[in-house]
């Protein structure tokens, strides 16, 4: 895996088009054959505090040839694949220190759960636009960067993508409302780590 190249030119451009040469991050994922198998990915979001969110071809679910899989790679660190119940967490520990504008950014992450669309074409998955966490959206939300780990602009652009990608593997997916809904409602920690790391029966 490769590791970013902290760069004093480092310009933080939200979206880039990149050639085979500019192309900064690769992950190894295990097929259904049992093997791993290296991909690159077809593109990639680069956040104001230099951390890269990068979107990859899937296989899995109701329509294998849309499935994304969504990486991210902070400076000098490695590949990583965002979970629910990291988001979560953050989540919990902004609502501990500013309870009224995280349930206010939780509001609008639910709601957008009821407009998020799934890829129905190859078009559409390879272009992966993000619609609806861009500056103007959560730039009310940014105060609670001070708290937790992650910044808001990360957690809505990732939780924007893992939305798509859940809804285009399957149609009846819920887990990203229920999880959504508990942290709103101040359900105990137990009921929320319960359905953020549900994986299915």
């Amino acid at each position: 895996m490769k590791y970013l190249k902290n760069t004093k030119n480092f310009k933080p451009d939200l979206e880039i088009k990149h050639t085979d040469d500019n192309i900064l991050m690769e992950c190894s994922v295990k097929g259904r054959n049992g093997k791993h198998r290296k991909l690159f990915a077809f593109k990639e979001f680069r956040l104001k505090n230099g951390t890269i969110i990068g979107v990859f071809q899937g296989s899995y679910g109701n329509h294998p040839d849309l499935d994304i899989i969504v990486k991210y790679q902070e400076l000098r660190k490695r590949v990583r694949t965002p979970q629910h119940i990291h988001w979560a967490i953050d989540l919990l520990l902004k609502k501990e220190h500013s309870p009224k504008l995280t349930k206010s950014c939780i509001k609008y992450l639910s709601d957008m759960w009821e407009n998020i669309k799934p890829f129905t074409t190859k078009e559409e998955q390879q272009k992966c636009e993000l619609k609806l966490t861009k500056d103007k959206d959560f730039k009310r939300f940014k105060k609670l960067d001070k708290y937790g780990e992650y910044s808001v602009e990360f957690i809505g652009h990732v939780i924007e993508l893992m939305m798509i990608e859940e809804k285009t593997s399957n149609h009846e997916a819920y887990m990203f409302k229920e999880v959504l809904d508990a942290l709103y409602n101040d359900d105990e920690i137990f009921t929320i780590v319960q359905k953020a790391t549900y994986r299915g029966s």
